[in-house]
């Protein structure tokens, strides 16, 4: 199925908050999906795959300790959205060539939305690829399927040059896997309100009236 990415930023949000996160936190999911997916990269299927691999589990198992020399979290994988709006909040104190190394991650990609919006150029290696997001676009050094991997053991964030590479192209509309769609939509459902008597004697649906 083909969507807009206005009907994908808005479907990620609300499942991420579905899943758990906060209204903040599902706002950035919001941003990235749509982010990876003007870029060519499955966005929807990897953010269906992050929160049911999330699913259940508790905000402080997945979020790294900042203070630690190598980023990990208590979950044995960090969750690269919590662990991208950190960064994001790190990146304006981070000197020229100084790195930032993550330990094992999920979904990497999650981690470059984040990173590209702000200002100068930063360099995000993981296993197989380096990616540079910056004033320039967005180029990539490797194979270009490490950029949809599931899991890496560490990731490394600096503030660098651009490198040669590939341009990843921009699209204005993304398809999506019904599969990806069912579990996307479950995850929003949650945050639905249930009808109540007095919901639909306010007018929320046809309600108590018989419109017949």
């Amino acid at each position: 199925m083909n969507w807009s990415l206005n009907e994908l930023e808005a479907m990620s949000r609300k499942a991420a908050r579905g899943c758990g996160l906060s209204w903040g936190l599902a706002e950035e999911a919001g941003r990235a999906s749509r982010w990876l997916a003007t870029h060519d990269l499955p966005a929807p299927q990897l953010l269906a795959d992050l929160l049911t691999q999330n699913d259940g589990v508790a905000y402080t198992d997945l979020a790294p300790d900042c203070e630690a020399e190598h980023w990990s979290a208590p979950a044995g994988r960090l969750c690269p959205l919590i662990a991208g709006a950190a960064l994001s909040d790190r990146l304006q104190g981070l000197a020229p060539g100084a790195a930032i190394q993550l330990g094992r991650c999920a979904y990497p990609a999650f981690l470059l939305p984040a990173l590209a919006g702000g200002e100068g150029t930063v360099v995000v290696a993981w296993g197989g690829v380096t990616v540079t997001v910056g004033p320039k676009g967005v180029t990539f050094d490797g194979r270009a399927e490490a950029l949809s991997v599931q899991e890496v053991d560490t990731v490394t964030i600096r503030r660098g040059e651009a490198t040669q590479g590939y341009a990843l192209p921009e699209r204005a509309r993304c398809d999506i896997e019904p599969d990806a769609i069912e579990v996307l939509q479950r995850f929003a459902h949650r945050t639905y309100a249930p009808a109540t008597e007095e919901s639909r004697a306010a007018g929320a649906g046809a309600g108590l009236t018989d419109n017949d």
